[in-house]
């Protein structure tokens, strides 16, 4: 798994550190236990954008799970976001894929645009959530991805 994440890593071409948690026998922990700089999340996030592909052309994704994950029929949220879907531990709405950070973050690549937007942010609440907070944040996301 660590060779894999190298080459990941690698492939998004992230120029500062990346720094990821381990379990106490080294073996990383990819669920909150990574961190990087913004443009670097930028970065993995264009791995999306072009479905795969990362610096000079070394391929690292796999095209069909990219379209899968965009085309699946998978859960849907209620209420203030019921346009997104939760497909393979990913946020989508056909066009987009996004992942949330904890407590308010999210990385979001427009496949129809090429484009990628990282918003970072911190909730200071018990949960580390709000519905209302993420709904602004997801679309303040898609209209600058979209612009572009």
């Amino acid at each position: 798994v660590r060779q894999w994440m190298l080459e990941i890593i690698e492939a998004a071409g992230i120029e500062g550190g990346f720094h990821c948690s381990t379990d106490r026998d080294g073996f990383p922990i990819a669920d909150g236990g990574g961190s990087l700089s913004p443009i670097d999340l930028a970065r993995f996030g264009l791995l999306f954008a072009r479905k795969g592909a990362g610096v000079a052309g070394r391929v690292v994704g796999n095209t069909e799970f990219i379209t899968h994950t965009l085309q699946r029929d998978s859960l849907m949220f209620e209420g203030n976001r019921e346009w997104v879907r939760y497909s393979n531990q990913a946020f989508t709405d056909g066009n987009w894929i996004g992942h949330a950070g904890y407590g308010g973050q999210f990385m979001m690549a427009n496949l129809k645009t090429g484009t990628v937007g990282v918003f970072l942010s911190v909730l200071e609440n018990e949960s580390a959530y709000d519905a209302d907070y993420s709904e602004q944040m997801i679309r303040a996301l898609e209209r600058v991805t979209a612009n572009y």
